[in-house]
C-alpha cells in the first residue's frame, strides 16, 4: 500500500479510525492489523515516536475480550491534523 504517509502517520490514522468507531485498539491488535503494511518492530518504533510527539496517548481499559489493555487514542490537540490525513490518505484502506 502506498498512501504517501510515513509509518507514524499510518499508525496514527489507524488508531484514529478505531477511535472514531468507538472500537478499542491496543498494541497487539494494532500490530496484527498493520502486519500487511509493516513489521511489529516498525509498529513499536512508530508508536514511540507518536508518544514522543504527543500525537497519541494511552489509557488502561478493557479490550474486546474484557481483559485489561493499554488502549491507544489520538490526543485532542492532534486530532484535527490526523483527521485530515485520515480523510485524505487512509479512509479508503
Amino acid at each position: 500500500m502506498t498512501s504517501g504517509l510515513s509509518d507514524e502517520f499510518k499508525i496514527a490514522c489507524e488508531i484514529y479510525k478505531h477511535n472514531q468507531a468507538n472500537e478499542p485498539i491496543w498494541y497487539s491488535k494494532l500490530k496484527d492489523i498493520m502486519s500487511t503494511h509493516m513489521d511489529a518492530n516498525t509498529v513499536s518504533m512508530a508508536l514511540n515516536v507518536l508518544f514522543d510527539w504527543g500525537i497519541i496517548k494511552a489509557e488502561y481499559g478493557g479490550s474486546e475480550s474484557g481483559k485489561a489493555a493499554k488502549l491507544l487514542y489520538v490526543s485532542e490537540s492532534a486530532e484535527p491534523i490526523i483527521e485530515e490525513l485520515y480523510r485524505k490518505y487512509w479512509s479508503g484502506k
